[in-house]
């Protein structure tokens, strides 16, 4: 990964990867709007822009999250990124640092109701965040939900007129006391080929919706 004018590449770890998005793990000092370019296979060049910093957690001194978007719209991360030769970080603990899916906030929350095996009654919860793997979910206020870690839950996602099932995983349990909810991390378990299209098609979705407020944000027009 290089920018125009530095002397030596950058250095990083990939953390997360989406169709037009990647997430990186460096120490050297990139800001929001900075151009990079990453090559892979026969020196093709892929242009990036870093549009945010993220939080620093669990990470070594001098090291922070970034987020970056291309700005070429026929670049797919997910499906490239084992032919790339991207550089990357040493760290002495480095299984903290696996790729995964980037999850996406969805600012309309999609409903979701949650049922444990047997149940008949459901529980109606929401959306904060999605992923191909999964997404995390809150309780309506009042404490209400009893789902606790490696619970497994028959899952039910209205996206617009359409019914999205699988089976999922709680994984996490926060409370939040100030806002009376609990928070859930759900990875999917098992989901019929179908509604992996379906489900596949709503991240898209909501990363396109995205990917249009960070190009809005960083005042350039979105590739079409």
């Amino acid at each position: 990964m290089s920018v125009a004018g530095w002397e030596k590449s950058v250095d990083y770890a990939l953390y997360e990867v989406s169709h037009h998005n990647i997430g990186i793990i460096s120490s050297d000092p990139l800001e929001v709007g900075t151009m990079v370019t990453v090559e892979y296979r026969d020196n093709q060049r892929i242009p990036l822009i870093v549009h945010q910093i993220v939080p620093k957690k669990n990470l070594p001194p001098g090291y922070k999250r970034f987020r970056l978007i291309t700005t070429d719209p026929e670049v797919n991360f997910e499906r490239i990124l084992p032919e790339s030769s991207q550089r990357k970080v040493s760290f002495s603990n480095r299984h903290q640092y696996h790729v995964r899916f980037a999850r996406f906030n969805t600012e309309i929350p999609t409903r979701v109701e949650a049922r444990t095996f047997g149940s008949e009654e459901p529980y109606h919860l929401k959306t904060i965040n999605v992923s191909k793997t999964g997404f995390l979910l809150a309780s309506p206020p009042g404490f209400r939900v009893p789902f606790h870690e490696s619970t497994l839950l028959e899952l039910t996602l209205f996206v617009e007129d359409q019914a999205i099932r699988c089976l999922g995983k709680v994984i996490r349990c926060e409370v939040d006391f100030e806002k009376k909810l609990k928070r859930y991390g759900i990875t999917i378990c098992d989901i019929h080929a179908e509604d992996r299209e379906l489900y596949f098609s709503f991240i898209e979705d909501t990363e396109h919706r995205k990917n249009r407020q960070v190009f809005r944000a960083l005042n350039i027009p979105m590739p079409i």
